[in-house]
């Protein structure tokens, strides 16, 4: 990304809808990476990514691991994170054999570089985790998971198509059907958090884990009027 070149930001398909990974760059040979699709893998490895690359991979939820395999048999140098309730519910689908096998970030982060936290907005079923960059003056980047999507058109793939208008998916900024159904375990927990949250970040960038980066100076009264018209 042109104004935080340290964020690298990729589209996979999975399956039939985009799905996102972020990598943020702490060094040339470590890199966070949130959400890593397996199709990535050949884009992401340019030269200067030898397979001794430190990895930190971030599941930002129990949902978005599919990836994760693959980019462990490829750097033999990673680690896994996830949220406490997310760590648990990935041992239970087999993606670690064992507690000691992915860190919580409650209680171990990675390396981030500077003005970079990681949010934990309650309400989610799968422990939800979001990175924040907090910029100089009064704004920020929200890295979110399933909570918002931003498809900038309906899908041309007839069954996504469909579903997207079923679920109110898309176009545009959306809170859709299966996050309010499937992903929120409390609505309200999660729509007090998260508009106060607005208020103290001002996220005037937005990269979603499903659609397209949103951005500009009223990207968080769209996202509050969301918020309060959805949930």
């Amino acid at each position: 990304m042109e104004s935080h070149p340290e964020i690298s930001f990729g589209q996979y398909i999975v399956p039939n809808f985009v799905s996102n990974s972020v990598s943020i760059k702490i060094s040339d040979t470590e890199y966070v990476v949130i959400s890593p699709g397996e199709p990535l893998l050949s884009t992401f490895l340019i030269d200067r990514h030898s397979k001794d690359t430190k990895i930190h991979i971030i599941m930002p939820n129990a949902f978005h691991f599919m990836g994760v395999s693959a980019w462990q048999m490829r750097f033999s140098n990673t680690t896994l994170y996830a949220s406490k309730k997310a760590k648990a519910l990935l041992i239970e689908k087999g993606v670690a054999k064992n507690e000691n096998d992915i860190l919580s970030l409650e209680d171990k982060q990675p390396p981030l570089p500077e003005n970079y936290s990681i949010l934990f907005p309650p309400g989610h079923r799968g422990g939800d985790v979001w990175l924040k960059k907090q910029d100089t003056h009064h704004s920020s980047v929200w890295i979110t998971c399933d909570s918002f999507l931003n498809y900038e058109r309906l899908s041309n793939q007839p069954v996504a198509r469909i579903m997207q208008k079923i679920l109110n998916a898309a176009p545009g900024l959306k809170i859709s059907q299966v996050i309010k159904w499937f992903i929120f375990k409390d609505k309200k927990e999660f729509k007090l958090w998260v508009l106060d949250q607005l208020e103290l970040d001002n996220p005037t960038t937005l990269i979603p884990s499903h659609g397209e980066i949103a951005k500009g100076e009223d990207l968080p009264n769209k996202l509050q009027l969301l918020v309060r018209q959805r949930l």
